[in-house]
Parts: C-alpha cells; sequence; structure tokens
C-alpha cells in the first residue's frame, strides 16, 4: 500500500513526533508497504517529497531545524503550504495540539482520506483535560480533585487563585498538551502565584489538579479483528518509576532517567482493574484503533489522569513495550490500524 506517515508538527512535541514518523516509516517499509515520510515544521509548513522513499536525516543531534533543512536536502524539496497527498492511508505519527486534538483529523476527513487513529470528537474530547476529566468521573472512574483556570480570568481578578478552594501540593499543567510540557508540581499558593505569570506567557487555559502520592502505570488499549467485530483489548500495564519530582519531560526522554516495567509489579487484581478502566477510558473518549491511558495507584484504587490518542509508538515507546510483553508484534499492531482506517473510511468492506 501506498502510505503517507505525518510527523514533526506545530506543538511543543515537534522532536518526540521526529522518533515516532521515523520508526513508524522504517516499520511499516521493512513491512513491504511504499512509505511517504511528510515532514510538518514547527511553523506548519508542509515537507512532501516526490517519491515514496522513507529516508532520514542520520545526524541532526536533536536539532529540529537542522533536521528539516537536511529533510529537505534528501528529498530534492522545499517546505512549502500543504498542496495534496498521493496515497491510500495517513499515518498519523503526530503528538499534541494541531496532531492530536481533532485539527488534522477533521482535515483529512474533509480531503476524504483514510486516517489512523481516533475521529475528530474523541480526539479533541482526550486533548481537553478538564473536559476529559469531567466525562471521565461521570463514567464512574476514580479522578484527583481538579480545578480550571483561565488565563483572562486570573489577569481580570487578582483575588480568583484564592477563591478556588485548592488543595496543596498540586499539578498547574495546559488544558491542552501532552509529554509535560510546561507542567509544574506546586506545594503552597505562593509558589502558585509566582509560577501563574510566567504559565500564562505560554498558554492560556490551566489545569490545577491535587498530586496523589502513588504508583504510577501506563495502560494501552487496541481494537484487535475477531471474526467481524473489532474488540478493544488491554495490554499489559507498564510500571513507572520517575528519575525526578515526577514523570515530567526530561524524566520521559532523557535515556537512563526513568524506569519502565513491563508487566507492571502489582497484584494480578489490580493490574486487571487497570485494564478494565482502561478500556472504559477508551470507550467514554469514543477512542478507535488504540489509545493508551495513565494512572496512578492509590491504595489499590487507579485514579486517572489523562488518555492519549497518538501515544508515541517507537520501540521504546510504552505501547511497542506493552505489545511485546503480550507476544503481539509490532507489525501486526500497525497493520491493524491501517485496515481499521480503511475500514472506517469505507475504502474496504466491513464484514457485517
Amino acid at each position: 500500500m501506498k502510505i503517507a506517515v505525518l510527523f514533526g508538527g506545530t506543538s511543543t512535541e515537534h522532536e518526540i513526533s521526529l522518533r515516532t514518523g521515523t520508526f513508524i516509516s522504517k516499520t511499516l517499509a521493512s513491512m513491504g508497504h511504499s512509505v511517504k515520510p511528510i515532514l510538518i515544521s514547527r511553523e506548519g509548513r508542509w515537507v512532501i517529497p516526490r517519491e515514496y522513499r522513507p529516508i532520514f536525516p542520520e545526524a541532526a543531534n536533536g536539532n529540529p531545524e537542522l533536521y528539516l533543512k537536511q529533510f529537505e536536502e534528501l528529498h530534492g524539496v522545499n517546505a512549502s503550504s500543504f498542496t495534496s497527498l498521493d496515497c491510500d492511508v495517513v499515518f498519523l505519527g503526530l503528538h499534541g495540539t494541531s496532531g492530536e486534538d481533532g485539527s488534522m483529523q477533521g482535515f483529512l476527513k474533509v480531503l476524504d482520506i483514510p486516517f489512523t487513529g481516533s475521529d475528530v470528537k474523541a480526539s479533541a474530547l482526550a486533548m481537553d483535560k478538564i473536559r476529559a476529566n469531567r466525562l471521565f468521573h461521570l463514567a464512574g472512574m476514580s479522578v484527583a480533585p481538579f480545578w480550571e483556570l483561565r488565563k483572562k480570568d486570573f489577569l481580570e481578578n487578582s483575588t480568583l487563585v484564592e477563591s478556588l478552594d485548592l488543595e496543596y501540593p498540586l499539578f498547574l499543567k495546559p488544558v491542552e498538551g501532552g509529554s509535560s510540557f510546561h507542567t509544574f508540581r506546586i506545594n503552597t499558593v505562593e509558589e502558585l502565584e509566582r509560577r501563574l505569570p510566567e504559565f500564562f506567557e505560554r498558554e492560556d487555559h490551566a489545569i490545577l489538579q491535587k498530586f496523589l502520592n502513588g504508583t504510577e502505570v501506563s495502560c494501552g488499549v487496541w481494537e484487535k479483528k475477531e471474526g467481524r467485530k473489532r474488540i478493544a483489548k488491554a495490554l499489559p500495564p507498564t510500571e513507572i518509576i520517575p528519575g525526578g519530582e515526577f514523570f515530567d519531560v526530561e524524566s520521559k526522554y532523557k535515556p537512563g532517567l526513568s524506569q519502565e516495567i513491563t508487566p507492571a509489579r502489582l497484584p494480578e487484581a489490580i493490574i486487571q482493574k487497570i485494564q478494565e478502566q482502561a478500556i472504559l477510558a477508551h470507550k467514554t473518549m469514543g477512542c478507535e484503533g488504540y489509545s493508551r491511558t495513565d494512572f496512578i495507584i492509590v491504595d489499590g484504587i487507579p485514579f486517572v489522569l489523562e488518555t492519549n490518542t497518538l501515544p508515541g509508538m517507537t520501540e521504546t515507546s510504552l505501547i511497542p513495550q506493552q505489545a511485546k510483553a503480550a507476544g503481539i508484534p509490532i507489525e501486526e499492531l500497525y497493520q491493524s490500524l491501517i485496515d481499521q482506517a480503511l475500514e472506517k473510511a469505507g475504502k474496504i468492506p466491513v464484514e457485517k
């Protein structure tokens, strides 16, 4: 098949997406597909190669500008505005806003191009931590206390923070965004008042959520084809031991700083509960294809943190780790996502 892999993007997770897109492209090529990696720059410009050749810069040294320049040179094209896509399906390797929030999904849907992962509504809901937490709560899941704070309201009301009746310590996080970018642990009201002006220089919308002391775990879900139906199956959860104060962006991506143990070293009854809750979160958000939900376990109770609709998919990412532990080849997982994308778009018939 002719598969276009979209990666890069305009979010804070651009560099992480570079890794994801590279690995996805190489894996799909090894499966025999024709692969065209399409790099979206941080400014939103598209580098669309003329040919289906999955080749990538070897030594950009974590420099997105250098990566873009070398990618353009390798493919003989320059970044430009979007023109057109010639492919059977788009495999999404994007993360964060504009890639994971329903924007790209809606764009591709208007173009009638099949794409992997969840549709517009589920992507938008899961990306919005406030709405997602409200839905998790309505579904009967355990959610840590949280509060909403908008930049406009904060700037107009100097006593707003005091009126929220917050519980410390807490986390200050962007409502939209991932990989723990711009996420801070706050221990006192004085610390929060110092941090918020800086936070709102970059963000417009914050979620404040009570800190819970427990075991961090993450559990993937994929929809496996069984007969005529696709059944949501939970993968073995991963136990996360942060190298820092919490599982922040440095702990997530700096090699050796945190430990990820799959399967998690937890009693079977708790693992089963986590898996059930991961499936419930997947269905509550309306996810399709796959998702990954993060939890913190307190006194045997999984408190849901968030659901990712486009989780990392490199060889060291959590879902591939979990699939490997379950004996599922990454190729099978990828092909399942491609087939589901085509079925959803009506490009191949769905068995009745």
